[in-house]
């Protein structure tokens, strides 16, 4: 199966999409079609043995919409005759995602036309290697900065296309306005027309002309669009405004040019309404493409962290390229204030580099020779020079990119309620209309037809269901891409829906509540005996070991400014510690059986053991010339932030449980420091999807937090699995949530932007409904009886425009969710 994520122009309303996803889905080979009204895009998984990307875009383009494509141009070397260019043109067709392919042998250049941003010149790349030959001169690379800046680039073509034709109507509709409906307001504009007028009917010709003016230009997007919807027995909104602005028109001209065909009480024209309707809908809409792009910025602002272009290193040249010519394996020179342009891994230089966009850390790291650095990071201080590991798509920031993308394009639960009720919902608002007109026509008093033809038209314009359709996606796309931001990246955006109903917080316990690694806890020193002495010591006897243990004691060493006395005789005793002549004393650092072995009595500190033992801690005894001089407590401490992170999720009325194969002991000393009563210890990695799933068939809803490597089949199994992770290490694939920042506060962070968007959610929908509701029983006439109240055409109009626009306004509220910060942090701010 391939999978293809494409844009999409021409979608106006649910109905849009749920069309597109009919066609889609029908195609032979097709698994699975998601079409999202507020992203643009698709997504669609196939056979491409059975369908291909034409065929998807042919389907698109039968369903009355447009399949967005990229021209991608790549120079192509080692081309000698035409069967070489024929090879590279196979290879490239037999992309997932190509539409066309053409090689020029001539020019050694290949031209091809993508659908969707799957491929890009990594893919090409290993394609015309593949077929024996290799690219150059890229000028799209098809992913990355090229595809964010591209996306930026449609929408904001877009929201102009949208603004011009909203501003074009309203300069043709005011003097509608004043023509139509200032003689009635103004009895004084009557007998000044009626003094200017040329011939009889001039002003009422000139109104025909610029309500003509508006309906067939910048209102002609409804009629093309929603006659083809007719065409697909699928009406959507473009078919209810066509309908309403089109009967409006017709019986006005009918009026215009055939007056006799009516009652003298029937002459009434209705171009203001006509050209009114379209300016407001229009106007809507501009207003809705607005706040979209709004809603659509986290990408664009992921997109804009990435390099446009390196300098590579060829000997002793430095060659300025596009970030897209960048290979693997390349040097690359970093200067200071440079964005880093790939993954890689530092070969010369040192420098302090700004990584808060993936770890939220606002301290600077110092990174030198070795070290690893990430793509869209900043070098501040010195030049650096890195080997790329990972280009292009492959970066850690691409795949977040990626994974924002597919977050903002998922289908929650809770919208195919709301897609079931759209499907049907403007063939039911079809016939409310022509029921309405149909009551008008046979109740109203004369003129009945004016009546009738006003109501109908009422209820056409103001049941959009476009308010409907964009109530969850608007809301997806900007709780998940507000989410990024806080360092919380959902896989899939059914994962938000899922995190707002979990009940249980199951937490892994090494690196995931506690640091990941050994550090001194305790110094227990023999009496008489300096602790500080006695840890300088055994950090200058451990200082040539490797042992984690050993790292840790000499890590405290540093950590407390002690200078390391001079050591000689070094040799270690493999899984026992080590031993060593320090400052001329002979030192012995380990286990106990280790100086039972070199005959040191450990009792003078027995009881100081004990006690560290009782508090889940590792020993490492320290003896000094045959004597004990003390022990030492080492344990994976607990990290700053976990016990408010505990009692926050307490706060909101989970359950928490800790989960741990280390021993009782080890596990309960943490889970008594964090907070935590319900601890499972001893569990094999194997064992802990088992342990969820027996909580889960006892009815628990849970979220496991794992640092995603480990702990993949219980982050699999649980209701929601959330992946500690930072930088490169980031574990995708098994998690729904990643917490890239590496914080447990990012997991409440989580469940805060999960609970505010379902809460988004539902009041999008509660007032998408509620509106559809109220209105259209009103527009239809069921007030006007008792209390003369009924809806104009060009109120309904403004009103349906405003609709969508509430929608979309109330899902920007998402962008104001603030990070949690743990008390002590937020009391110091």
């Amino acid at each position: 199966m391939a999978e293809l994520d494409f844009g999409i122009s021409g979608m106006t309303c649910a109905n849009c999409s749920a069309r597109i996803e009919r066609a889609l889905r029908a195609l032979p080979g097709v698994d699975s079609a998601t079409v999202n009204l507020a992203t643009e895009r698709a997504q669609v998984r196939f056979d491409p043995a059975i369908s291909s990307a034409a065929v998807l875009a042919q389907a698109v383009r039968d369903a009355g919409y447009a399949a967005i494509v990229r021209d991608i141009e790549v120079g192509v070397d080692g081309m000698t005759c035409a069967n070489c260019s024929g090879r590279v043109e196979r290879a490239l067709l037999g992309l997932p995602g190509v539409l066309a392919a053409t090689v020029n042998l001539a020019t050694e250049r290949a031209s091809l036309r993508v659908l969707g941003t799957a491929i890009g010149l990594p893919e090409i790349a290993a394609a015309v290697t593949a077929a024996g030959y290799r690219i150059r001169q890229p000028t799209d690379a098809g992913s990355g900065a090229a595809a964010g800046a591209a996306y930026t680039a449609v929408r904001a073509s877009g929201i102009r296309h949208q603004r011009n034709a909203a501003a074009l109507a309203a300069v043709l509709t005011v003097p509608v306005m004043f023509l139509g409906m200032g003689p009635m307001l103004v009895p004084s504009v009557d007998h000044l027309l009626s003094e200017l007028e040329p011939f009889a009917g001039f002003w009422d010709g000139t109104q025909w002309l610029l309500a003509s003016a508006v309906a067939f230009g910048p209102g002609r997007r409804f009629f093309r669009s929603g006659a083809s919807a007719l065409r697909h027995a699928s009406p959507d909104m473009n078919t209810l405004v066509m309908l309403g602005v089109g009967s409006a028109w017709i019986y006005s001209t009918a009026v215009l040019l055939a007056p006799d065909w009516f009652p003298v009480t029937a002459r009434d024209l209705y171009f203001e309404s006509v050209a009114v309707v379209v300016t407001a809908v229009l106007t809507g809409k501009y207003l809705e493409a607005l706040a979209k792009g709004r809603a659509g910025e986290a990408i664009s602002k992921l997109a804009g962290l990435q390099a446009s272009a390196a300098t590579v290193l060829r000997g002793a040249t430095q060659i300025q390229v596009p970030i897209s010519a960048v290979a693997v394996g390349d040097l690359v020179l970093v200067r200071p204030g440079e964005r880093i342009p790939v993954d890689g891994v530092v070969r010369d230089g040192s420098s302090f580099v700004d990584e808060s966009m993936l770890t939220g850390e606002p301290m600077p790291a110092l990174r030198g020779g070795g070290d690893r650095v990430t793509a869209g990071t900043v070098n501040q201080l010195g030049a650096l020079r890195v080997e790329a590991l990972q280009i292009g798509g492959g970066t850690v920031l691409a795949q977040i990119i990626r994974l924002v993308e597919s977050a903002q394009g998922s289908k929650l639960p809770i919208q195919r309620l709301a897609d079931r009720i759209v499907a049907a919902f403007a063939t039911v608002v079809l016939g409310i209309a022509a029921l309405t007109f149909a009551a008008w026509l046979a109740f109203a008093p004369a003129p009945a037809i004016a009546a009738a033809l006003i109501s109908a038209v009422a209820v056409l314009v103001v049941a959009c269901p476009c308010a409907m359709g964009l109530a969850t996606p608007a809301a997806i796309m900007v709780g998940s891409g507000r989410g990024a931001e806080l360092g919380v990246l959902f896989r899939r955006g059914e994962a938000l829906e899922r995190l707002n109903g979990i009940d249980t917080v199951v937490f892994d316990k090494t690196g995931t509540l506690t640091v990941g690694r050994p550090v001194v806890t305790d110094i227990a020193a023999a009496a008489g005996v300096d602790p500080q002495a006695m840890l300088a010591i055994a950090a200058a006897a451990d200082a040539g070991s490797e042992h984690p243990l050993a790292g840790a004691i000499v890590a405290a060493a540093h950590a407390r400014g002690l200078a390391l006395p001079p050591v000689t005789d070094f040799r270690t005793a493999p899984g026992m510690g080590t031993l060593a002549t320090v400052d001329g004393r002979r030192a012995v650092v380990g286990a106990a059986r280790l100086l039972e072995r070199e005959g040191v009595d450990i009792a003078p500190v027995g009881e100081k053991a004990d006690a560290l033992l009782a508090l889940g801690r590792s020993l490492v005894y320290v003896a000094i010339d045959g004597a004990a001089w003390g022990v030492l407590g080492v344990a994976d401490v607990l990290k700053p932030d976990a016990a408010a992170v505990v009692a926050a999720l307490r706060g909101r009325g989970l359950a928490v449980a800790l989960m741990s194969g280390d021993s009782a002991a080890a596990a309960q000393a943490i889970a008594a420091q964090a907070g935590i009563g319900d601890v499972l210890a001893d569990v094999l990695p194997s064992g802990k999807a088992e342990a969820i799933r027996a909580r889960q068939a006892a009815g628990a809803l849970i979220a496991f937090v794992g640092d995603g490597i480990n702990d993949a089949p219980a982050l699999a199994q649980a209701d929601v699995g959330v992946a500690m992770a930072s930088g490169t290490q980031i574990a995708m694939a098994a998690a729904d949530v990643t917490l890239t920042h590496g914080e447990l506060g990012g997991l409440v962070n989580a469940l805060r932007v999960a609970d505010r968007t379902m809460a988004i959610i539902r009041a999008n929908l509660f007032w998408a409904f509620f509106y559809n509701a109220l209105l259209i029983p009103v527009a239809a006439g069921v007030l006007y009886p008792n209390w003369g109240i009924r809806i104009n055409p060009m109120l309904a109009g403004l009103a349906m425009g405003l609709s969508s626009v509430f929608v979309l306004a109330n899902s920007l509220r998402l962008r104001r969710i603030r990070p949690w910060l743990a008390p002590s942090a937020a009391s110091s701010r």
